[in-house]
């Protein structure tokens, strides 16, 4: 199963979707509960951090020209310590797609589909990513390209129109509960931007893999600058107290807006962007953990387990018996712990790599 090519744009909207996704859920809640007032900026941390780990995915890309991140451990690490990674990674991506998917049920069947149960709503939406992943990426590249467009123009504008609920006083105290509470919080949650190893798993469908610094820079910048926003919202159109105890305040925000007759209750612009959102954001990160599966066991035809790996993630997403230990202890210990999964593989091949390996690829350049 060739993976084809994509341009630089299409990679960059995957990498956004499957980052910004999750700011449509419990995520923003979690922060306001742990930083208060200063969440706005606290994301701002993770991202510089997601940052940093990202400068070192691309300096091993440079120095192992034409591979992946995936064969780059391989080659650092060894075969079996490198495909061990590479299960890592599969397994956090696939715990990621989860969480979040059982994010997006929970909250749909809160605010839409009230009888409706979980597992169908979950369901419903594995058949649409497995329809796409079977696609392949280059399909998913293009849907992502031709759908971010409005859905960047329709959270502007949701974003715009709830500015009538904004009140200035909402971001004091502008420390929330305190610097050293922002630091921490925005270090350890740093994995709220770990998607961002897509772009290494993806490295070999760039057209050209010299963009992918560039591409992952724009993209985490892009990201936490629309996630900073929707907190900045938040926190402007609530008080903090009782926006950490909104479910979904996105939500809640787009339904009170109010502009007379024709023109209120315009969620559903918002629960368009949430869905389709959802929908690239999640098929990318699932497709990148069977890519990581693959590689594992050397398949060529990603085909045959798409199936497979859609029913592990059917049962993954419904394992937890209710919702709210899904949001008191699932997803609070997976930002807090996600980074593990997403960035030690990472930093253990570039310290291997830059302290053992890269004096024996400059000998042999020179010889």
């Amino acid at each position: 199963m060739e993976e084809g090519k994509i341009g630089n744009i299409e990679m960059l909207c995957i990498i956004v979707n499957a980052i910004v996704c999750k700011a449509f859920f419990t995520s923003i809640t979690a922060v306001i509960q742990r930083v208060g007032t200063a969440g706005w900026y606290m994301t701002l941390i993770s991202a510089a951090l997601a940052l940093a780990v990202f400068s070192l995915v691309s300096v091993l890309i440079k120095a192992y020209p034409g591979k992946n991140i995936l064969e780059i451990f391989d080659e650092v690490l060894g075969i079996k310590l490198g495909r061990l990674h590479t299960f890592i990674i599969c397994l956090i991506l696939l715990l990621a797609s989860s969480i979040t998917l059982r994010e997006f049920a929970d909250a749909t069947k809160v605010y839409l589909l009230h009888e409706t149960p979980p597992g169908f709503i979950v369901g419903l939406f594995i058949i649409a990513i497995i329809f796409v992943s079977f696609l392949g990426l280059e399909s998913i590249g293009r849907a992502a390209k031709l759908f971010s467009y409005p859905l960047i123009l329709a959270f502007i504008i949701v974003i715009v129109l709830s500015s009538q609920r904004f009140q200035a006083f909402g971001i004091y105290p502008l420390f929330g509960y305190g610097i050293d509470t922002t630091l921490k919080n925005g270090i350890v949650r740093s994995s709220a931007y770990g998607e961002v190893i897509l772009l290494g798993i993806f490295a070999k469908a760039l057209n050209n893999s010299k963009d992918l610094k560039g591409i992952g820079y724009k993209s985490l910048i892009i990201s936490s600058a629309l996630v900073s926003t929707v907190l900045l919202s938040v926190i402007l159109s609530f008080p903090y107290f009782i926006a950490g105890e909104l479910m979904d305040p996105l939500y809640i925000i787009a339904s009170l807006i109010d502009y007379g007759r024709f023109l209120q209750r315009i969620e559903v612009v918002f629960i368009f962007t949430w869905n389709l959102s959802t929908l690239i954001g999640l098929t990318a990160v699932f497709y990148g953990s069977i890519s990581c599966y693959a590689h594992i066991f050397n398949i060529k035809d990603k085909r045959p387990i798409i199936i497979s790996f859609a029913i592990t993630l059917y049962i993954l997403t419904l394992i937890v018996p209710t919702t709210s230990i899904m949001i008191d202890y699932v997803v609070p210990n997976f930002r807090q712990l996600g980074w593990i999964g997403f960035y030690l593989p990472i930093l253990t091949a570039w310290l291997i790599w830059f302290f053992f390996k890269r004096r024996k690829q400059a000998d042999a350049k020179e010889n």
